[in-house]
């Protein structure tokens, strides 16, 4: 389920570009929210950065990292329905979003790594997770 901030920045999101996003509302769906737009429905995935784009450019070179499960999940969804389509939406504290589309991305490089379990990193349990790097310039840039 999303939280307080992010429910903000998807509503903010959805004012400036005139879509009616749907939050999740089950715990076991593989996506955040989704929306329709142009006959075709979006199943995304959301990250909010606590970091600008910039910041991430410069000390993340490697580019977003995406979960291989999160990856396959929307995927199998959208192979599944007519029109659909996943996206990977990346919120920066600079009022930027980077948004990738899933079913357009070519991804050949995978690789295990120790990650903390959850993203409240105060939690400091570690498991192996199946990742990849996004490049920058393959995501499409929103100002919110």
């Amino acid at each position: 389920m999303m939280n307080k901030k992010e429910l903000e920045l998807l509503e903010k999101f959805a004012l400036k570009y005139n879509v009616e996003c749907k939050p999740t509302k089950s715990e076991t769906a593989f996506w955040d929210f989704t929306y329709e737009w142009d006959n075709r429905k979006f199943y995304c995935e959301m990250k909010q950065r606590n970091f600008t784009l910039d910041y991430a450019i410069e000390n993340y070179a490697e580019g977003l990292l995406l979960e291989m499960h999160k990856y396959e999940r929307i995927l199998r969804r959208t192979k599944n329905e007519k029109a659909a389509q996943g996206l990977y939406f990346n919120f920066f504290s600079d009022n930027k979003a980077l948004v990738f589309n899933l079913n357009k991305l070519k991804i050949d490089k995978w690789q295990w790594r120790t990650m903390p379990e959850t993203t409240e990193f105060n939690k400091r349990k570690f498991v192996y997770k199946y990742v990849t790097f996004l490049d920058y310039n393959k995501g499409k840039l929103f100002y919110i």
